[in-house]
């Protein structure tokens, strides 16, 4: 069982220093990786402001001031991106942090999102997306594989293209996919490395974001995942079945995080990613106290 953390996507630290500690903590804790939601746009209720992180810049810089910390976005929604761009920012993460990229994709949910940062400037429905989202994964793992690349697709081609360096990790980062749906599944067993979705909604109010899955709904899902894996002639070997959950404020009750994951873990989860609230006030060391609590409190159940 392995353990990642996911900070607010939100600029949460009041000067440098305080986020360098909390790298330097994060990995001194024992933790896995950081992942790092991919937002450019996201109001949210019990957020300051809709100040946020660039998430592949932040996560060279954490690659940076690390040894050994994986690092990866939680997700990137590839429909918002040109794919081969993104696969040339991904490989220079990769070669940076001497081949600890972990990749998550999905197909992206925040309209404003789309509108204003993506190239087409649409925002197209959910089928539309999750289609771009396999001809993008093609893409890219065609320009990270190939010496020169050629496609065309119903949204994006290439013509010879050569993407240089070349990822560290062979044959390319490990792709991790954030979307359920039955395609999405599909598309995770045909290109992926990894499923990673949300345990439980946040419980901050009833519209909020408010999607997740129960033990017994994900271990369903890594079933027709598997069953899929089969179909497409891949092993399961080398494939992680991961889930985001959120960690309690109260340090007091993080201990209760055992009992659900063990719920997880019998349905599957290989890889739990701990996501520290969104909630004002965190300053003043609160995240450092949290990673603490949740590694001293949580993790040695499951080494």
């Amino acid at each position: 069982m392995k353990f990642g953390v996911s900070p607010s996507p939100f600029i949460w630290w009041r000067g440098l220093e305080e986020f360098v500690d909390w790298i330097s903590e994060v990995e001194s804790c024992g933790y896995d990786g950081v992942y790092i939601p991919d937002h450019y746009d996201l109001p949210f209720p019990g957020a300051p402001s809709n100040e946020l992180v660039e998430t592949w810049t932040t996560l060279a810089y954490i690659a940076a001031r690390t040894k050994n910390l994986r690092v990866g976005s939680m997700v990137s929604p590839l429909p918002r991106y040109l794919p081969s761009q993104l696969a040339k920012i991904i490989t220079h993460v990769d070669v940076l942090s001497r081949g600890r990229v972990t990749v998550g994709v999905g197909a992206g949910w925040y309209r404003e999102e789309f509108v204003n940062y993506s190239p087409q400037g649409v925002y197209e429905e959910p089928r539309v997306r999750v289609e771009r989202v396999e001809e993008g994964l093609q893409v890219m793992i065609k320009l990270w594989t190939e010496e020169r690349a050629t496609f065309k697709g119903k949204y994006y081609k290439l013509e010879g293209a050569v993407l240089l360096p070349k990822p560290v990790q062979k044959p390319h980062p490990p792709i991790w996919s954030g979307g359920f749906g039955l395609r999405m599944l599909r598309i995770s067993a045909k290109y992926c490395n990894g499923l990673l979705v949300r345990a439980r909604p946040r419980p901050i109010t009833p519209e909020q974001l408010g999607y997740g899955l129960p033990p017994e709904e994900y271990g369903e899902k890594v079933r027709m995942v598997r069953k899929y894996l089969r179909d497409y002639g891949r092993s399961e070997e080398g494939f992680t079945f991961a889930i985001l959950d959120w960690m309690p404020e109260d340090k007091e009750r993080i201990k209760d995080v055992v009992k659900v994951l063990e719920k997880y873990v019998d349905h599957g989860c290989q890889y739990y990613i701990v996501e520290i609230p969104l909630k004002q006030p965190l300053r003043n060391g609160r995240y450092i106290e949290l990673v603490r609590a949740f590694a001293r409190e949580v993790m040695p159940s499951f080494c």
